[in-house]
């Protein structure tokens, strides 16, 4: 048994799929499933019991679990300590976006690069919660309500405020005010608070469609399905989405930009953190 093997442990009781365990570790299907069953053959006892939900894990694996995460842990602290040690300004730099970042990000990322040409950018977008302590990157971006802040163990800054409000395409507002359409309600995942702004109901909208991400409901509000509640940064960059008159936009939250204390010396990531904190000034 090695480390390789263990990985792919841990992640089939994350992710509960080849798939998306593949994914996770830049490997294949074929791969993850090559790797548990000679883990299976050496250990002589099955792992993962395959279901409809997913792979779920056996007793046996239950029992080799905080091993595999114990190995993790240590080699992440490892990994973590040698990066921050690092005095040079060369090197890669893994940074974590939403899927749809503000444009004043992605100039000081284009800008960062210009100054700093020994350092390399390796860029992922995700909504997803990213594991700073687990190295998915190095440095995240994310919008989190105003009550909220970053865990002990991160070290943050806040970039700008989020402000959201119930939006519609201008064409759809248009039709309803003559009776010709009905305005409903774009709904979204529970995950996606909505802070203190008014609920749907209270404006007389009933709910009609379900979109989970926020991408494809700035999509769906562009192509006049309905209205939904969107930051103000976002549909502020297509004219011809409008706040639904006599409701007003409320601040949210904010952008922060997010590292573990243990990169705190590293050199580049000092310098990206510091080069986006200049943003908070703008």
């Amino acid at each position: 048994m090695n480390w390789d093997d263990l990985k792919i442990l841990l992640s089939l009781s994350r992710y509960g799929s080849t798939r998306k365990a593949a994914a996770q570790l830049g490997v294949s299907n074929t791969t993850v499933m090559r790797r548990l069953d000679g883990l299976e053959e050496a250990l002589a006892g099955k792992l993962f019991d395959r279901t409809p939900d997913g792979f779920q894990a056996t007793a046996l694996a239950a029992e080799l679990l905080p091993i595999a995460q114990g190995v993790e842990e240590t080699l992440d602290e490892a990994e973590r300590r040698l990066v921050g040690m690092d005095a040079q300004l060369t090197g890669g730099i893994k940074v974590s976006l939403p899927l749809w970042s503000a444009h004043p990000i992605y100039d000081a990322l284009a800008k960062f690069s210009r100054r700093y040409p020994g350092i390399d950018l390796d860029i992922s977008a995700s909504d997803d919660h990213v594991d700073l302590a687990r190295r998915e990157a190095d440095l995240a971006i994310r919008g989190m309500p105003k009550e909220k802040r970053p865990p002990k163990d991160i070290v943050g800054i806040k970039l700008m405020p989020i402000s959201i409000g119930y939006y519609v395409h201008t064409n759809l507002l248009t039709e309803a005010a003559k009776g010709l359409r009905e305005l409903t309600y774009i709904g979204s995942a529970p995950r996606h608070t909505q802070g203190e702004l008014v609920t749907a109901g209270s404006l007389g909208l009933s709910g009609r469609h379900l979109f989970h991400s926020l991408m494809p409901r700035l999509m769906a509000v562009k192509h006049q399905l309905g209205v939904a509640v969107l930051p103000s940064m976002m549909a502020a960059e297509d004219p011809e989405l409008l706040l639904l008159p006599n409701v007003p936009a409320t601040h949210w939250g904010y952008i922060w930009v997010l590292h573990h204390k243990d990169l705190r010396q590293s050199a580049r990531i000092r310098a990206l953190f510091k080069h986006l904190s200049l943003l908070e000034k703008m």
